[in-house]
């Protein structure tokens, strides 16, 4: 039965490859002993052309001749280390922010700096020090609430984008305590979701600067050429929590559910012992 022939098999096969090797093949072969030592491999072709005794038979040697030899083991090749992963969190206080921004940046990472401070800190500084600093908490709640229309807020955002573009600056999005709509109602084609990633380089020698910079900004900060300098840059701030991150900036439905969490690199600030703090 076709059982039994395959057990045949199986137990020739042991009994020949198990142990001595080819010294263990008989002087002669006949059909089954040569479907048991090759197994999955067998090919009816193969043994239809080979030279066969009268009882049908194929001698060791013409067996051997069609067994390729065997292969020494490749070396695998040397395993190409990974760069190193950038931090999930990095933790810095005020006055270590500026070279956490730039290793970020140097990650080809957006910053994305969460400040828990109860007076908002990094709110005030920026105030004072920002070349740029969007409201982008205030334009997506005017747009919620319907004051705005969502080309209204739209187009607010691209006056901001297209000045800093033009003048070089670091651009602040602070988005405070709301994760403002970017992907269900502001990004679009003069505010577009690769601002957000690598800290928005993809704007700089790109075609879209020339959609983005309003003509009256062009006109006021590069003599009308509409071009985005490569000083360029964005950071974006919030006062969520870090494990509220993944609930309410980058779920699903949420202001930056189409932005991937890897764009980012979540820099934590450190403020001094008895400095107020949200709850």
């Amino acid at each position: 039965t076709k059982a039994d022939k395959s057990y045949s098999q199986q137990t020739t096969r042991r009994k020949y490859t198990m142990g001595a090797g080819a010294s263990s093949i008989p002087d002669v072969l006949d059909l089954e002993t040569v479907k048991g030592l090759a197994g999955d491999k067998f090919d009816q072709a193969k043994w239809d052309a080979l030279e066969k005794d009268t009882d049908g038979k194929v001698s060791k040697a013409t067996f051997m001749a069609l067994v390729p030899a065997s292969e020494p083991p490749k070396e695998e090749a040397p395993k190409e280390e990974a760069p190193p992963a950038v931090a999930v969190v990095v933790k810095c206080p005020m006055t270590g922010l500026p070279a956490a921004v730039d290793a970020a940046r140097a990650a080809g990472l957006t910053p994305l700096i969460v400040d828990r401070s109860e007076n908002h800190l990094l709110d005030t500084f920026h105030q004072y020090k920002a070349d740029s600093v969007l409201d982008a908490k205030m334009v997506s709640l005017e747009v919620a609430k319907k004051n705005k229309t969502k080309e209204d807020g739209q187009q607010e955002l691209r006056k901001k984008l297209g000045y800093a573009m033009a003048r070089g600056f670091d651009m602040v999005i602070s988005c405070q305590q709301a994760s403002p709509s970017f992907s269900s109602d502001l990004c679009c084609d003069v505010f577009p979701v690769n601002l957000f990633e690598k800290s928005g380089s993809g704007l700089i020698n790109d075609a879209s600067a020339e959609l983005i910079i309003p003509d009256d900004v062009a006109a006021e900060a590069t003599q009308g050429m509409k071009l985005c300098s490569d000083q360029f840059k964005v950071q974006v701030t919030s006062h969520f929590a870090v494990a509220d991150l993944d609930d309410f900036f980058f779920a699903e439905g949420m202001g930056f559910g189409k932005m991937p969490k890897a764009w980012f690199q979540i820099i934590e600030l450190e403020h001094d012992e008895g400095t107020p703090m949200l709850d």
